[in-house]
């Protein structure tokens, strides 16, 4: 029992969580299946057919978990995430199959597309908002409106910044201290 513990221990730590999360993402990117989404529609709903159930299952562990008081709520939560992540993500490769969605959407995909500079402006904008709000603590109905605003202000910025732009400002800097060269990264 002591060895499965330390597994979901390991696995449900918040960083190796995302770090999961993050190498999905990055191996999705690097496989291009976000270009051949109708190619993989089978795939992806046998994907979500074993998802489905795993979502399910956390779900209702979840629940009887915070119900019990569980001292192990934290990791059953971060181990739900997984599948719960990969169910999302697979409904929305479908849902991004109509051109009419995936057009509506676009603004939003800009703000990925630079999701570096946007990670740091985030903090950046929330702190802005917490100071001109005047708030000392931040509650739960306040954290919710200040997410919707600062994705507001990112999805406009986003778009703004790709009509000139090819990369995001920090983007660009990886770029640099990756290949160690200048890249173009004005529109032309």
């Amino acid at each position: 029992m002591g060895v499965f513990t330390n597994v979901i221990a390991f696995l449900g730590n918040d960083t190796i969580t995302i770090f999961i999360m993050f190498l999905s993402g990055f191996l999705a990117a690097k496989a291009n299946w976000f270009r051949k989404i109708s190619d993989l529609s089978t795939q992806i709903r046998w994907f979500q057919i074993i998802a489905f159930p795993l979502f399910i299952g956390f779900s209702i562990w979840i629940w009887f978990a915070s119900q019990s008081n569980d001292q192990h709520i934290q990791e059953i939560i971060a181990l739900g995430t997984i599948p719960t992540t990969y169910l999302y993500l697979s409904i929305m490769f479908l849902i991004l199959e109509n051109r009419h969605v995936a057009k509506l959407l676009q603004p939003i995909a800009r703000v990925g597309q630079m999701a570096f500079t946007n990670y740091f402006a985030q903090s950046f904008i929330g702190l802005v908002i917490i100071s001109l709000m005047s708030l000392e603590i931040v509650s739960p109905i306040n954290t919710v409106i200040i997410s919707i605003i600062i994705f507001a202000i990112q999805i406009i910025y986003s778009v703004i910044w790709f009509k000139f732009f090819k990369m995001g400002p920090l983007e660009k800097v990886w770029r640099l201290m990756t290949y160690g060269r200048n890249t173009a990264t004005i529109r032309k």
